[in-house]
């Protein structure tokens, strides 16, 4: 909880709306840490990406490649994509390293970027917040973009929180995964 805490400080400043993403925001809804974490995702919307560089000057992010950790320097004003780009803070600025999601938006609306737009919620229902207010997204959310993977972390966080999900949750999970995994092994769990 100590990255979560330096991470909730630093983005104090930070004018936008951020969540807490990944196996943390799992963790948070989950209210227990359930496993070791090797970084905090941060995700933000990809249009105030002029807010992330007005705010975090020094040091300024740099764009990591997700497959191959390979960093560049990031220009302001330069236009990035949600999925493939991400920012990376230095990795002893925080205490486990940080990484900046970028999530696309239509008006109040997160829109799941591989979802060719089909596939979105309202802003407010993707935020839940802890009692000292940090952002996180909600589970179904988090639960989403681990779907696309069989990586055995992302599956253990499924089966740690499924139980938790209440049934609007749960179908809505279950019928954004459905039409495009309709053998996902995760789908039995969800219709109960």
């Amino acid at each position: 909880m100590h990255s979560l805490n330096a991470v909730h400080t630093y983005f104090t400043d930070y004018p936008g709306r951020y969540w807490i993403a990944g196996g943390w925001a799992l963790d948070l809804f989950a209210d227990r840490v359930r496993r070791p974490h090797t970084d905090v995702d941060v995700l933000v919307l990809a249009r105030d990406l002029d807010l992330v560089a007005a705010t975090f000057t020094d040091p300024r992010p740099t764009v990591e490649n997700p497959n191959t950790g390979a960093q560049r320097p990031w220009q302001p004003g330069e236009p990035l994509t949600p999925g493939p780009d991400v920012l990376a803070f230095p990795d002893d600025l925080f205490p486990t390293p940080v990484r900046i999601i970028l999530a696309a938006s239509d008006g109040d609306d997160w829109v799941y970027h591989r979802g060719r737009g089909t596939i979105r919620k309202p802003l407010d229902d993707i935020t839940l917040t802890t009692p000292g207010g940090l952002p996180y997204l909600a589970p179904e959310i988090a639960l989403l973009f681990k779907s696309r993977s069989d990586r055995p972390k992302d599956t253990d966080d499924f089966h740690a929180v499924a139980a938790l999900l209440d049934q609007p949750r749960r179908t809505w999970l279950h019928d954004h995964i459905a039409p495009r995994y309709p053998e996902h092994a995760w789908l039995p769990e969800l219709t109960h």
